[in-house]
């Protein structure tokens, strides 16, 4: 009796933890594009910073490599239409290969960036 008593129970309590919604909702952010090319003569791309609820939000962009040709930004909420500019004066090669990462709470991402002299 004992052990009919204890297997109903195990059956019942995994009956109801199984019958719970058990979603979980996990926000993040979008970035768009993952890479940014700067042909010759273009100095200014757009980047969108977005994110899946409609919490405030701050987000950072660093420089992954050691460049001068790129800027370290930030702002806050989304943005379909965040600048990314080169500053091409202290461009010194052919071909400049960098990343960028955006950081925010929901996480962060990397965009790679190509300038072409």
């Amino acid at each position: 009796m004992k052990y009919l008593f204890l297997i109903a129970f195990a059956f019942t309590a995994f009956a109801c933890s199984n019958s719970l919604d058990q979603t979980v909702d996990i926000q993040h952010q979008v970035i768009t594009p993952h890479t940014l090319v700067y042909p010759h003569g273009i100095s200014t791309q757009s980047l969108s910073i977005t994110h899946t609820c409609t919490c405030p939000f701050d987000w950072n962009i660093s420089v992954l490599t050691n460049t001068t040709v790129l800027s370290a930004t930030s702002g806050n909420g989304d943005n379909t239409n965040v600048p990314i500019t080169i500053d091409r004066t202290k461009l010194t090669v052919d071909t400049l290969v960098s990343a960028l990462q955006i950081k925010s709470i929901y996480g962060y991402d990397t965009v790679q960036v190509t300038v072409l002299k």
